[in-house]
């Protein structure tokens, strides 16, 4: 089960009344505000489809090299394949260290408009890119796009709490988050084949970037650890569960009442095939527009904002490119 310092929020009960729905978003305030992960429980997206996306996605991962760099990516889109050691998240703090020990997967918002302005001028400015597919394994378009769909519409939902949580109108993040320029990903973890260089790690230690994280572990060999007062602790995987966790765009969003909190992956304690991972972490961005300045409620009386005011989409950007730096 998961470290006592990570709550479990159970989100029928949210769906249960008006009452309930706001003793849960105090829960979710309690937990942004003392570590920034939650984890989340009964949040409706079926076990059939987690379990076909894991399957489809480890079958993508089983093909040979020359099979995935077909659609390799590239680094300024989230779209594609990243080979291993490719990124160093470490880096987005200034921290040198050898490239992560995992390999990528990625899409964004399937099926973009074409025939909205907004969306055409958005893709002049890089985002929206096109998702590129690969030819096999039969059904992974068709998994992902339902997946992301499903995925997307429970992001949604946790920032309708979000907003309640921060004594704001349930509806307050709507429309800032209704276009977003999330990114859903594939990390695959495999087998230690030869010895980490210095300081690598499967994922080395950062912050999110975005409003927040919907992360699926379904995979028992762990390895997420987060930072809570200066040590590591562990965070197992329940099955069926999601954990939650906010970037440093919600973080900047809430004055720091919420905290960004540091985490990573650490290297398997087991050996073989048995130590291979994979998760799927989707990456809540509001709309590439919104404009990111301090929320009314988490202004004190006679302080101001610790932050000047920024985009979404400049947010997203500068700490994506420099997790490429290596």
């Amino acid at each position: 089960m998961i470290t006592s310092s990570i709550p479990v929020v159970d989100l029928a009960r949210a769906r249960s009344g008006h009452t309930e729905k706001l003793d849960v978003a105090a829960e979710i305030d309690h937990a942004n505000q003392h570590i920034g992960f939650l984890a989340v429980v009964n949040h409706g997206i079926p076990a059939s489809l987690l379990q076909r996306m894991y399957d489809v996605t480890a079958e993508f991962f089983d093909l040979s090299e020359e099979q995935k760099m077909l659609v390799l990516g590239d680094r300024h889109s989230s779209r594609g394949y990243i080979p291993p050691k490719k990124r160093a998240l470490a880096r987005t703090r200034g921290v040198m260290t050898p490239g992560d020990l995992v390999e990528f997967f990625s899409i964004g918002l399937p099926d973009v408009p074409t025939d909205d302005e907004w969306f055409t001028q958005a893709q002049t400015f890089g985002y929206f890119a096109e998702n590129i597919w690969p030819a096999s394994p039969a059904g992974f378009r068709e998994t992902w796009e339902e997946y992301y769909h499903e995925i997307e519409s429970l992001a949604f939902e946790m920032m309708q709490l979000f907003a309640l949580a921060l004594r704001l109108d349930e509806h307050h993040f709507d429309a800032m988050v209704d276009r977003p320029i999330s990114n859903l990903f594939a990390n695959h973890y495999p087998p230690i084949t030869e010895t980490p260089e210095p300081g690598q790690i499967r994922v080395g230690e950062h912050t999110d970037y975005g409003s927040l994280t919907l992360l699926y572990q379904p995979d028992a060999v762990g390895g997420l650890e987060v930072c809570v007062d200066g040590r590591w602790e562990a965070v197992d995987p329940i099955p069926g569960s999601f954990v939650v966790n906010i970037g440093d765009l919600m973080a900047r969003w809430t004055n720091d009442r919420w905290i960004s909190t540091l985490h990573r992956v650490q290297l398997p304690t087991t050996q073989g095939p048995e130590s291979r991972r994979i998760s799927l972490p989707f990456f809540c961005q509001p709309n590439y527009d919104t404009l990111i300045e301090t929320l009314p409620t988490c202004v004190q009386e006679g302080a101001g904002s610790r932050y000047p005011t920024i985009t979404s989409g400049m947010n997203v950007t500068g700490k994506t490119d420099a997790s490429f730096d290596v």
